[in-house]
């Protein structure tokens, strides 16, 4: 059954709308979503391929937080450039044009007006910030030598104390009796023949008085 030429024009106009349409999209028609992004076709993993100076820095490398949509830089010292590719394209976001703010970059936007999933992402530049904390082992700290120090036990500790009894000093005419046996005893021989004598001179007195 034939169409009527309005019918047949309206129908080859739409196919002829639908076709350009997905042609213009898939030549290169695609949305960064973000004002501060440059928006590019196909997959670049190095600065080099992406056309930008600067050495790769791995996402790994780099101090932010992400997920699957959105990505915030939180230290971007050294950075120049960052992409982030999601679907069939990728983002660039230069440096220059994240005066106002490093976060919520993302990839290209799907047909459907949101961002893609991202699959990967990067930066260049010179990274010279501080990098993500790792795990490190602490130095070992030397010990300082131990003194050894021996102890002598005090012999005035060990020794028991003793008592002395001193006896008083003998006089000097003692110690000479002592030592001589009583020589003087001659001296009572003497005394004892006086009293003797006294006796007899007083027992004459005595009578010749009777």
């Amino acid at each position: 059954m034939a169409l009527s030429r309005p019918l047949a024009a309206f129908a080859a106009a739409s196919f002829a709308l639908v076709a350009l349409s997905t042609t213009a999209y898939a030549g290169g028609e695609l949305k960064s979503g973000d004002p501060r992004a440059t928006v590019h076709d196909k997959n670049v993993t190095t600065c080099e391929a992406a056309g930008l100076p600067g050495k790769t820095i791995a996402s790994g490398q780099i101090k932010a937080e992400a997920d699957d949509v959105y990505i915030d830089v939180l230290d971007h010292t050294g950075i120049t450039a960052v992409v982030v590719k999601g679907g069939d394209a990728y983002n660039v976001y230069l440096a220059s044009a994240l005066s106002e703010g490093w976060t919520d970059l993302h990839s290209p936007l799907n047909p459907n007006g949101k961002p893609a999933g991202i699959s990967h992402w990067f930066a260049c530049g010179e990274l010279t910030g501080e990098q993500p904390p790792t795990e490190e082992v602490p130095p070992t700290k030397e010990q300082p030598p131990t003194e050894t120090v021996t102890s002598t036990p005090s012999s005035s500790a060990t020794t028991p104390a003793t008592s002395v009894t001193t006896s008083p000093a003998a006089p000097a005419g003692a110690e000479e009796l002592a030592s001589t046996g009583f020589g003087s005893a001659w001296l009572l021989g003497v005394g004892a023949a006086l009293v003797a004598a006294g006796a007899a001179v007083l027992l004459v007195l005595r009578r010749r008085r009777a």
